[in-house]
């Protein structure tokens, strides 16, 4: 788990923390953080009338609050699982809200000059997930298959719409011709 020193250098970096009333969900941070999880933007706003700290990682979207009585709320969404995020602004604050498809987290009372930066980085670490991801789990080869040139066409597919560099289409390619 990542120091708090970690914790605040990489909230330093970040260039529009709205971190308004959640400092103890910061201190939190360091139980709630893998080791190899990084912060690529965090906002606070207000869920159902609570103050909310939200935090985007390489990983997962992260949702914290803490109650004077009740500990922590954590509410979480893997990157893998989200599929849009929509934000909306009104004249001093808006909302960010993210959807897995089933669920959505809203964040509202967010301070409109975070809203753009957030949902940017947000944006930015989703693709990255998910351009790591595609890339290091492409596999054409189904068992029993024999259609060559239909592989090849899918993975033509895949490089063409951005989930293989060129090297990778080669490289897998390679490996369906050379059996």
């Amino acid at each position: 788990m990542p120091s708090l020193e970690d914790i605040n250098r990489q909230i330093a970096a970040y260039p529009n923390p709205y971190i308004f009333w959640t400092r103890k969900e910061i201190h939190k941070l360091t139980e709630v953080l893998d080791k190899n999880e990084t912060i690529k933007a965090l906002t606070s706003g207000m869920i159902n009338g609570k103050t909310w700290l939200a935090v985007c990682t390489n990983r997962r979207l992260i949702c914290l609050n803490c109650n004077m009585f009740f500990g922590l709320a954590q509410v979480q969404m893997p990157l893998d699982r989200i599929q849009s995020i929509d934000h909306e602004f009104t004249i001093f604050f808006g909302s960010i809200s993210v959807f897995d498809g089933i669920n959505v987290i809203r964040l509202t009372m967010v301070l409109k000059s975070a809203i753009l930066p957030f949902v940017r980085a947000f944006e930015e670490a989703l693709y990255s997930y998910r351009h790591g991801q595609t890339a290091s789990q492409t596999t054409i080869n189904t068992p029993g298959s024999h259609d060559i040139a239909g592989q090849i066409a899918k993975l033509a597919d895949l490089k063409e719409k951005g989930h293989l560099t060129e090297e990778e289409f080669q490289a897998q390619k390679k490996k369906l011709l050379t059996g």
